[in-house]
């Protein structure tokens, strides 16, 4: 297990174990360490990844919300009969269809009422539950960690799809893997990372 937070384009990465391509690790050491790695990527317009080894991946949890207000969403990476992946396009940036949770309601729900709603579209299953994503922004200088929870669904929907104009999504569009590089270009690197991480959703 671990966890990969997003800032910005940069990363934190937690491994409760070293990994198997001796990937150089840092000692985590808690939440003064964390606080100034955040601070210090949250300021920096440079790219860095950082790699921490964590004998207690629940302890690093604490430390990240004793910092951040923690909210959690859901959504899909959806393909058609013809392996499309179904992708919306919000604020400048192409993305994947997700939202927050409502109240009482099931991660496998929220996601799929939140594609069904932001992309009109109908008759979905899921397949299977990928990993969960974790980034950062600012809401009123309040730090926010959004975790998502994704998965894979299938659906013979061939109709219009639908963009939620109210949700500010300009456009969904089902988009052949072999093309994918160019919309990744224009995307958040959370989404960059689920999609690049997990190849088998590409293939053809």
């Amino acid at each position: 297990q671990m966890y990969k937070v997003f800032i910005k384009d940069s990363s934190l990465t937690f491994y409760e174990h070293p990994t198997e391509d001796d990937l150089e690790l840092t000692e985590y050491t808690g939440v003064e360490q964390l606080r100034s790695v955040i601070s210090m990527l949250e300021n920096s317009e440079e790219i860095e990844h950082h790699n921490f080894l964590a004998k207690d991946l629940g302890q690093v949890w604490k430390d990240l919300t004793s910092y951040f207000k923690v909210i959690e969403a859901a959504g899909g990476v959806v393909k058609n009969g013809m392996d499309e992946i179904l992708m919306i396009f919000r604020l400048g940036k192409w993305d994947l269809p997700k939202g927050k949770l409502e109240e009482g309601e099931s991660v496998r729900e929220g996601a799929k009422r939140e594609v069904i709603e932001e992309c009109g579209i109908s008759a979905l299953r899921v397949v299977r539950e990928l990993p969960m994503t974790y980034h950062t922004y600012t809401v009123k200088g309040q730090p926010v960690l959004k975790r998502t929870y994704w998965f894979e669904m299938k659906t013979e929907h061939k109709a219009q799809l639908v963009p939620q104009i109210e949700e500010h999504i300009e456009k969904a569009q089902w988009v052949n893997p072999d093309f994918l590089d160019e919309y990744l270009g224009n995307t958040y690197a959370s989404i960059h990372w689920l999609l690049e991480s997990n190849k088998e959703l590409l293939a053809r």
